[in-house]
């Protein structure tokens, strides 16, 4: 009675209703605990029908019928084996369904992961540079366990080296991580705002450094720094240092520098050519001792021309198609002077009609030959370049020093003087 009182409790909770799936093998054990149980009591044993049934689980049984406690006894002793038995035998029929079940999903899980494995090898053919490859798993697992999933391994396919991608390059991007020596050439220049005295004497000093053009963004806002391709990145110099060179007076001089910023600017140069600006910070006033030419304490802007070489390298320029074009009008001018020159008779119509064509094609001469001089600016001949590492860019070997100046609300740009500039990396 207490045994059918538990079960009739437990079928009616939602939560073993809904784990009704799974709950026939953890049943079938402990109906064979309840089972022994009641052959105890048949055999006049002292154990309580109750201390096991305290642990039962429910059947399938939808309905209890509740015996009177005088016959309680009688029923254990009529106890139907032969249902008890068909029960035990549907019981081990759904276990064996459940084990197929498990069986088939295996299968299937190992029919993923092989699926997986072909998707991965494909893949890493092609473009990863880290190969994943799946290790195999064995059928032969415990019984009524799914197999554990399988390990991903990775193997390295190429050297650490390798697994740095270089970033593609645009006209902005192309002296990132570049060094040069830059060389300072300070004296009174035409055309400067610098002070009347301020290298009177034709005195001249020079600063030299190393400058890296870092990829690395600049936080620090610069008026001299507008209209880039992108925002302005740090100009570092190597080990923070300028040096000064020695005069017939004194030797040479180190001064402590800080970290400065650069920029490729849009259509600031000749003809609308793009310009390099960048820009170092100085601690201290720098001179020589008695001189009158000084570098003021702050920072020094320089400029030059930048020149990207990133199209076809066996395509012809654009200086190079119009100095052809050149040729050829003057070819025709040759031709058509040299007939013009066979006829005799100067009222000749075919005479006329010659001159007005030798007039057509001076007048085109001139429309080319200023397209060469544009271009001439555009592609500036390659002597006149101090090229990159990988000859991508070219930077125009002199370029202009100034200083800022503020007067009020007005700043003003003195010139210094010019500097020249070559990478310090070996060609490619």
């Amino acid at each position: 009675l207490a045994l059918n009182s538990h079960i009739n409790h437990i079928n009616q909770t939602p939560l073993i209703s809904s784990f009704r799936k799974y709950q026939t093998i953890v049943c079938a054990t402990m109906l064979s605990a309840s089972f022994l149980a009641l052959f105890s009591l048949t055999n006049g044993s002292s154990y309580g029908v109750s201390s096991t049934a305290a642990f039962a689980f429910p059947t399938h049984s939808n309905k209890v019928h509740h015996p009177s406690p005088s016959r309680i006894m009688t029923k254990l002793h009529m106890a139907p084996r032969s249902k008890t038995r068909a029960t035990v035998a549907e019981i081990e029929a759904e276990s064996e369904q459940l084990r197929k079940e498990i069986k088939e999903l295996r299968k299937e899980a190992l029919r993923r992961l092989e699926d997986l494995n072909e998707k991965l090898g494909s893949s890493s053919s092609s473009s990863l540079l880290i190969e994943p490859t799946i290790s195999k798993v064995s059928d032969t697992t415990e019984e009524g366990l799914l197999p554990a999933p399988a390990p991903i391994v990775f193997n390295e396919s190429t050297n650490k080296s390798s697994l740095k991608k270089k970033a593609s390059k645009g006209i902005a991007n192309l002296l990132d991580e570049t060094r040069w020596k830059i060389s300072l050439s300070v004296g009174r220049e035409p055309g400067t705002w610098m002070p009347a005295d301020w290298g009177k004497s034709g005195q001249r000093i020079n600063i030299s450094f190393i400058a890296e053009f870092a990829p690395s963004q600049l936080f620090d806002r610069d008026d001299f720094l507008r209209g880039g391709y992108t925002n302005a990145k740090i100009l570092h110099v190597v080990d923070n240092e300028i040096k000064l060179g020695p005069s017939i007076s004194e030797g040479q001089r180190v001064y402590k520098v800080k970290d400065g910023g650069w920029q490729v600017t849009r259509g600031d140069g000749p003809m609308g050519t793009d310009l390099l600006r960048f820009f170092i910070e100085i601690d201290e006033q720098i001179a020589h001792t008695g001189g009158d030419v000084y570098v003021p304490k702050g920072r020094v802007y320089s400029s030059c021309g930048y020149f990207p070489f990133m199209g076809d390298g066996d395509a012809p320029s654009i200086k190079e198609l119009f100095t052809k074009e050149m040729k050829d009008v003057e070819e025709q001018i040759i031709k058509l002077q040299e007939k013009k020159n066979e006829i005799k008779n100067p009222f000749d119509p075919e005479g006329f009609k010659i001159s007005r064509e030798i007039f057509r094609l001076n007048r085109q001469a001139e429309k080319v030959n200023k397209k060469i001089n544009f271009a001439m600016v555009r592609e500036p001949d390659k002597n006149l370049l101090r090229f990159s590492k990988d000859e991508d860019v070219g930077l125009t070997k002199e370029g202009g020093v100034c200083c800022q100046v503020n007067k009020g609300p007005v700043v003003e740009y003195h010139i210094l003087g010019r500097f020249s500039i070559a990478s310090i990396e070996p060609h490619d």
